[in-house]
Parts: C-alpha cells; structure tokens; sequence
C-alpha cells in the first residue's frame, strides 16, 4: 500500500513539474515524462515480479499457443498505446491515432487464430 502512495505522490508531483515546464520549455517537460515514466516502472518492480509470478502460474493451466497468443495480444496492446500517448505528448495526434489504429489491427491479426479456433469449436458442438 505504501508503494501505491509513493508513486501516486510522484506522479502529481512530476504531473505538477511538467504542466509548469510545458509552457516555457516543451523539450524539458517531454524529457521529464519520459523520466517520470521510467521512475514509476522501477518503482513497480515488486509488483511486475508478482504479476509475472502469476502469469507462470496462469500458463501451467492454459493450453500453450492459446496462452501466447494472448500474451502476444497483451504486448502489442502495451506498447501501441505507450506510443501512442508518446505520440500525444509530443503534439503528433495523427500519428498517435496511426499508432492506435496500427496497434488495434496488429491485435486483431495476431488473435485471429485463436478466433478462428473458438468459432470451429461452436460450429462443431452446433452440428
């Protein structure tokens, strides 16, 4: 619980920082999200730890190339949508709507055999 309170701390403070860096200096407030961001994933170390404990735990029980590809989905959403807030920060909306988009499509393309899976296992109980 504590560590939750720290990294809420941090974040307003850094939120506060950038908000008054944004005006005079765009350059620094970018950079200092970027190191803001950075500071809370270290801070989440514990937590990461755990919830990749439980990730392991998760895929024992789960059949293997299901269990990937959801994973797979779960890497492209992060990262899609990280840039895209990069993108948004930076003041580039078309391309952080591009980033978005491409991520969406890269989510779909990628869970698609997965889909196709479940909907011949309806089909087949439905015949």
């Amino acid at each position: 619980m504590s560590t939750s309170f720290s990294i809420l701390g941090a974040v307003v403070v850094f939120a506060a920082a950038q908000l008054l860096l944004r005006k005079d200096a765009p350059v620094y407030a970018f950079l200092l999200s970027v190191g803001a961001a950075l500071f809370v994933l270290l801070q989440l170390g514990v937590a990461v730890q755990e919830l990749l404990r439980n990730i392991l735990a998760f895929s024992r029980r789960v059949d293997g190339p299901a269990f990937a590809c959801l994973l797979r989905c779960a890497g492209i959403l992060l990262l899609t949508d990280y840039a895209r807030t990069l993108c948004e920060e930076a003041g580039a909306d078309t391309l952080a709507w591009c980033a978005g988009f491409a991520g969406r499509c890269l989510v779909l393309a990628s869970a698609f055999p997965l889909l196709e899976e479940i909907c011949q296992k309806i089909w087949g109980l439905a015949a």
